[in-house]
């Protein structure tokens, strides 16, 4: 397993089976965009904290009551 801290523009999204980021929710459509036209089928793209405006994810996960949400989409 690695992970990488890296401008996700210069990264293609097709080289990973998740990607993980915790973004402004400005990005978030942008990211989406990308992640949509280069992660696999069977991956997953998780956002720490912000939505996907107008997409649900497949999964959230909250630890406590007062925690941010992970939101998971599998592509």
């Amino acid at each position: 397993m690695s992970f990488y801290l890296k401008d996700y523009l210069q990264l293609d999204f097709a080289e990973f089976d998740a990607v993980f980021a915790y973004l402004s929710p400005a990005a978030m459509p942008g990211l989406w965009e990308k992640v949509r036209a280069e992660m696999r089928p069977g991956t997953q793209f998780m956002s720490y904290e912000f939505k996907v405006p107008g997409v649900e994810a497949d999964l959230t996960i909250k630890s406590n009551a007062n925690d941010p949400v992970l939101y998971v989409w599998r592509i």
